[in-house]
């Protein structure tokens, strides 16, 4: 079984993120321009947030909000629940689980967030175990 540094791979570094003080759309459009459903929300180089397609639907759609005007802030997720590198997916998996979230950010042993992973992750790993 892999933990999360594994699953990772390649990707690790590669972060995608947005300002707390960005608009709604503008994340909603980072999201599609890159096929994720989350984006981190940084500020000043730290994590404080986590926007996801969910927080969108939720916040904006359902209580007629403009994204054009609503900032990520106003709706993002505040409290970050992370994995750490050497985490294993069973752990990350329970942990994810338990907090009722889908996506998880990734810390280094310097605590510096190194990426994002997603239950998808966690599916793609699963099923190349069982293709081999």
């Amino acid at each position: 079984m892999n933990d999360i540094e594994q699953i990772l791979g390649s990707r690790r570094g590669r972060i995608y993120a947005i300002g707390p003080q960005e608009t709604v759309f503008a994340a909603m459009k980072a999201m599609a321009e890159h096929g994720i459903g989350a984006l981190l929300v940084m500020d000043k180089g730290k994590p404080v947030g986590l926007i996801s397609e969910r927080d969108y639907a939720r916040k904006v759609v359902l209580e007629h909000r403009s994204s054009e005007t609503t900032r990520v802030d106003e709706i993002m997720s505040k409290k970050l629940i992370c994995a750490t590198l050497k985490m294993g997916r069973k752990e990350a998996m329970t942990l994810m689980a338990r907090n009722k979230i889908r996506h998880l950010p990734v810390l280094d042993e310097a605590k510096q967030c190194v990426g994002v992973v997603s239950i998808r992750d966690f599916v793609q790993d699963i099923e190349s175990e069982d293709d081999e």
